[in-house]
C-alpha cells in the first residue's frame, strides 16, 4: 500500500511537471519567434457562460454544458481502466503462480 501511494504521488508530480514544461516551452518559443501570445495551446480551461466551460487540450476544444458531466465521464474511464488493470494483474499473478504449484 505504501509503495502504491508513493508511485501514484510520483506519477502525479511527473504529469504536472510535463504540463508545466510544455506551457513554459510554448511561451519561450512564442517569445523567440516574436509572435504575440494568444490562447495557450497545451491546456486551458475558461468559463464561457452560465455553467458552460470550454476546455482546450493540445489545441482541441471540448465544450460541455455542465462541468459535472465531464467529471462523471473521466470517473467512468478511470474506474474502467482500474478494473481492467486489476483483472489483468490478477490473471498474471495466477499464471505465474501456476508454475509453482506441485
Amino acid at each position: 500500500m505504501n509503495v502504491t501511494m508513493k508511485l501514484t504521488g510520483l506519477l502525479i508530480i511527473l504529469l504536472v511537471g510535463v504540463v508545466l514544461g510544455l506551457q513554459t516551452a510554448e511561451r519561450g518559443i512564442s517569445k523567440v519567434s516574436g509572435v504575440p501570445e494568444g490562447q495557450v495551446q497545451t491546456f486551458s480551461i475558461k468559463k464561457v457562460d452560465q455553467g458552460q466551460v470550454e476546455i482546450a487540450v493540445m489545441g482541441k476544444q471540448v465544450q460541455t454544458a455542465n462541468p459535472k458531466e465531464m467529471v462523471n465521464y473521466v470517473s467512468r474511464i478511470g474506474l474502467t481502466l482500474g478494473g481492467s488493470i486489476k483483472s489483468g494483474a490478477q490473471s498474471f499473478v495466477d499464471w505465474v503462480g501456476s508454475f509453482f504449484e506441485p
